[in-house]
């Protein structure tokens, strides 16, 4: 589960419309209207549903400013998944720092 919370700063007589749009958004809910400023919460089950609910709320009309405030994701399943993944090792082999040679240009030997 991905929480993140949003401070969306905006007029006073917009605010509520504005509220109103945002939560018809998917993973979204209003928690705070006050002032010209909304806080909305992002409930999400991975990043991707995340960045897609934050950008929804970008595009939205009437938006003075948007800022995430804090944001959390439970990136074990993340993890789990890359180490199941047969990834190969690269090992740099050591070189001799004196074996080294530079051209003035890493595209064109001279």
């Amino acid at each position: 589960m991905n929480i993140s919370s949003v401070l969306i700063n905006t007029q006073k007589e917009k605010q509520e419309q504005l509220a109103n749009e945002i939560k018809k958004i998917k993973d979204c809910s209003v928690e705070l209207v006050e002032d010209g400023k909304i806080i909305a919460l992002i409930e999400s089950e991975n990043l991707d549903d995340e960045l897609k609910a934050y950008k929804t709320l970008e595009k939205l009309k009437d938006i003075i400013s948007i800022n995430m405030v804090f944001s959390y994701q439970d990136l074990d399943e993340d993890m789990q998944n890359i180490m199941n993944q047969n990834i190969e090792t690269v090992v740099n082999e050591k070189k001799d720092a004196k074996d080294i040679k530079y051209y003035g240009n890493i595209y064109n030997e001279i």
